[in-house]
């Protein structure tokens, strides 16, 4: 959440000290460890190591420390409706972010705000426009900004990969009431059908990032458990998976998947041998749990939002 140049009825002290109201040194800043990398990312998470507030006012710090004012860190990732705010103090902390959960822009901002009404809200940094006089916070007024930084998050992921070779969306016959999929012998893809209507909410959503990670758990892995499913009996005396690979082409996706997760090839009798439902959520790097992660941000970060609107 960043504040920008917000003009405030009372002192607040800013990182940016061209719109900050106090003076002597006095500064309200989001630190890490390691300043010129502040940032960790791995396969799976975003990692804020040793964050912390870095506040230099006597006033404000005591204020802190006796629990009257909170320190709060804001992720904002707007192209994957993510937004969570972690909790900050004086002492380093280390935050990590599922990575899937943030996509495009990424904004890492800072505040400080009254957890309780202040009656007598006063310092010897205030600038000299506010230096003799006294004021009363209000719960949830800030006093401290630091708009922090932005970065971009790109991913070009396993999952997004083999999706677009296997399967092909399409708009659904006149009067369709139910999800349908085809392939047969020969085919490029799995053709998945959805009712007209369904077919264009999916073509608005399509391109955010946690939609396609649930329409992936509710939708295509139930189509490829059934098609792994009639595959099974299909080849059932099948001795080399050219054989499924030939019948069906996008099956050699399926393979590749299988190999760069397992680092093995495919056997026959792996495959045949599976948990058909394991398997299909392994070759798209367990969406199917990712999908419970991202429907349960969308709805947290839209109950936050109430109620910071509310506020």
């Amino acid at each position: 959440m960043q504040i920008g140049n917000r003009i405030f009825p009372y002192p607040v002290v800013n990182r940016n000290e061209e719109l900050s109201d106090f003076i002597n040194g006095a500064c309200y800043k989001l630190t890490f460890g390691e300043p010129e990398n502040p940032i960790v990312s791995d396969r799976h998470y975003l990692t804020l190591q040793d964050v912390h507030i870095e506040l230099v006012d006597d006033t404000l710090r005591e204020l802190v420390q006796n629990g009257y004012l909170k320190a709060i860190l804001v992720v904002e990732s707007p192209e994957s409706v993510f937004r969570k705010t972690y909790s900050l103090g004086l002492t380093p902390t280390t935050i990590k972010i599922p990575l899937l959960a943030l996509s495009g822009k990424v904004t890492i901002s800072s505040y400080l705000y009254a957890t309780k009404d202040i009656l007598e809200y006063k310092s010897i940094n205030f600038n000299e426009d506010f230096s003799d006089i006294e004021f009363e916070l209000n719960k949830f007024d800030i006093v401290g900004i630091d708009d922090g930084f932005s970065f971009n998050i790109e991913h070009n992921d396993l999952a997004d990969n083999v999706s677009e070779s296997i399967f092909e969306i399409i708009r659904g016959e006149k009067g369709q009431k139910y999800i349908q999929y085809n392939t047969d012998e020969g085919d490029s893809k799995i053709y998945i059908y959805l009712p007209k209507e369904k077919f264009e909410q999916y073509s608005q959503v399509k391109t955010s990032r946690p939609f396609m990670y649930i329409f992936m758990g509710l939708i295509v892995v139930p189509v490829l458990v059934d098609i792994f499913n009639r595959l099974k009996n299909e080849f059932e005396f099948c001795e080399d998976i050219i054989d499924i690979n030939e019948s069906y082409p996008w099956f050699k996706s399926v393979a590749r998947s299988y190999k760069s997760i397992e680092n093995m090839n495919l056997s026959v009798s792996t495959f045949m041998n599976s948990n058909t439902l394991e398997f299909a959520q392994k070759i798209f790097n367990n969406m199917n749990v990712q999908a419970i992660e991202d429907a349960y941000n969308m709805i947290i970060n839209q109950t936050e939002g109430e109620q910071d609107g509310e506020n």
